[in-house]
């Protein structure tokens, strides 16, 4: 009786797996087949039992992309760069598929600096920025103790820069890992994801369109209320639409 109950606990944990391992099958099976929608709905009932993965943030992407449904594919693309970001797929099919977006907004901001920035933060986890940041710091204060207790005068003027540069780096990577820290869970960002969406100058529908955004457009999300969102773009531009027509990032 034991080693029943144990062989029922042992399948019961196995059936997850094994029924993520079919929808999987399933989805790759529909994507060669040109069955986009099939795959689709295969991959997002994964999402919908907890399975989360950059692999498969992108396999929807491309899903999506196949099916013409653009702000999908950018939303997936983006979910999945958040995880891995310096994946080069990730990055190459995420611009074809902004490409095909009808709104393009400019930044007030210049653009030269805030792709620099952009790509500077985002180009380590914020783990990473933290261990470059203790790294840097620890072997500073290991150079300078030697540059203290040394008696030979080229290997302590070496120690001195060496720690003196390292602290400089410890202080430009605390900034950076900071500011990526900052970025990733104080600034919110969505993505239109239905066709034609109407920016409201208030929460209801009830009020006046201020201008309308179309699928894949990504957004700033500045606060919340109720069932509606109000977004800010990078020219400057807010209003409020529902929170069904986005993705949050």
């Amino acid at each position: 009786m034991k080693k029943y109950f144990y062989t029922v606990i042992f399948m019961m944990a196995l059936l997850p797996a094994l029924n993520a391992n079919d929808l999987i099958g399933k989805a790759e099976k529909a994507y060669d087949s040109k069955k986009y929608k099939e795959a689709i709905d295969s991959y997002e009932q994964l999402l919908k039992e907890g399975y989360k993965s950059y692999q498969l943030y992108y396999n929807l992407g491309n899903a999506c992309y196949r099916n013409n449904d653009v702000g999908k594919a950018i939303y997936y693309y983006e979910l999945a760069r958040k995880i891995e970001p310096n994946d080069e797929d990730i990055s190459i099919n995420l611009a074809k598929a902004n490409a095909r977006t009808i709104d393009k907004i400019e930044s007030h901001e210049n653009f030269f600096i805030s792709a620099v920035k952009t790509n500077v933060l985002s180009s380590f986890s914020t783990t990473t920025w933290a261990w470059f940041t203790i790294f840097s710091l620890g072997l500073a204060a290991v150079l300078f103790f030697i540059f203290i207790n040394s008696y030979n005068i080229t290997f302590k003027r070496i120690s001195f820069i060496a720690s003196m540069v390292l602290m400089i780096t410890f202080f430009v990577t605390y900034f950076l890992g900071y500011s990526a820290m900052k970025a990733k869970y104080e600034n919110k960002f969505a993505i239109i994801l239905s066709k034609d969406v109407k920016i409201m100058n208030e929460p209801t529908l009830s009020g006046s369109s201020k201008f309308n955004l179309h699928e894949g457009t990504k957004i700033r999300v500045v606060e919340s209320n109720g069932d509606w969102l109000l977004i800010k773009l990078d020219n400057g531009n807010e209003g409020w639409l529902k929170m069904l027509d986005v993705g949050i990032i």
